[in-house]
């Protein structure tokens, strides 16, 4: 290390840094200088009127969530006695940590009362099956933001989409349409949210109508005018990589489809396929 970063890396950790100074340290392109600032017993001061300022030490959350998890001021104001300015932290380390024990122990402490943890909790891909699960039933979880990150998390079991997906188990057109827009919904979901049958909302087909995995017979129906009336819903089935020829020419045709931007969209796709 140069003395001119090592110079950097003592005035970070210095306990007699003005906080002012801290606040442009966090900002140096030298990793080593940010993560320094870690070391710094004032990196969450008390002010005046006795709150936390937590602002610096959010900052460092999203880039070291595991060492800021160890800090001896989070593991004292997020765990042993939680303060509700650290709830920005709480987030920052959910939202980033590989560390499954410490998101479930995160959302045990500020879970309950605080749905926008949960929802950090329900977007990351290594939250375990069980913890998505309960966030993603609305027999457990009374927010639908929770329950639409669960819809969209990759790594949602099969089961809870499959109820995410059901009218009659989740009201919410915004969390079926997350369903709709997995790339691991199964191919017989896909079937119920894009028939106007069994989904009555538009946007939720349409975001069937967007997912390459959706089969053809689907984005036929959902592209033919006469078995479909919402034109944003065929605009997606021209869109999708995955529609067949034979109904990109139908949308594409004025005598079958009334509406020019979804005929334009049909022909872009054809052109981009090389077909006139």
């Amino acid at each position: 290390m140069n003395s001119e970063l090592e110079a950097l890396v003592q005035e970070a950790r210095h306990p007699a840094t003005p906080f002012e100074r801290l606040e442009v340290l966090v900002k140096h392109p030298k990793v080593k200088v940010r993560r320094a600032l870690l070391d710094n017993p004032n990196v969450c001061p008390t002010d005046e009127d006795g709150t936390l300022a937590t602002g610096l030490l959010e900052t460092l959350a999203h880039e070291f969530p595991e060492e800021v998890a160890a800090h001896p001021l989070f593991v004292l104001h997020a765990l042993v006695e939680p303060a509700e300015e650290m709830e920005g932290v709480v987030i920052e380390v959910v939202g980033r940590t590989k560390d499954v024990g410490l998101i479930e122990t995160l959302l045990r402490s500020w879970g309950p009362d605080l749905w926008w943890v949960r929802r950090a909790v329900a977007r990351k891909p290594t939250t375990p099956p069980e913890v998505l699960r309960t966030l993603g039933n609305e027999a457990t979880e009374s927010v639908w933001e929770v329950r639409e990150a669960v819809a969209r998390n990759p790594s949602t079991p099969l089961d809870t989409l499959r109820l995410l997906g059901n009218k009659a188990t989740e009201f919410s057109g915004g969390v079926r349409k997350a369903v709709a827009a997995n790339r691991n919904t199964p191919v017989d979901l896909l079937r119920l949210l894009g028939n106007r049958a069994t989904e009555p909302d538009w946007e939720v087909r349409a975001s069937v109508a967007r997912n390459p995995n959706t089969p053809p017979d689907v984005l036929r129906t959902l592209g033919n005018e006469e078995t479909e009336s919402e034109w944003d819903v065929r605009y997606a089935v021209a869109e999708n990589p995955s529609t067949p020829e034979d109904t990109l020419r139908l949308l594409g045709n004025p005598k079958t489809n009334s509406d020019g931007l979804v005929r334009q969209a049909a022909k872009r796709a054809l052109a981009a396929r090389g077909l006139s």
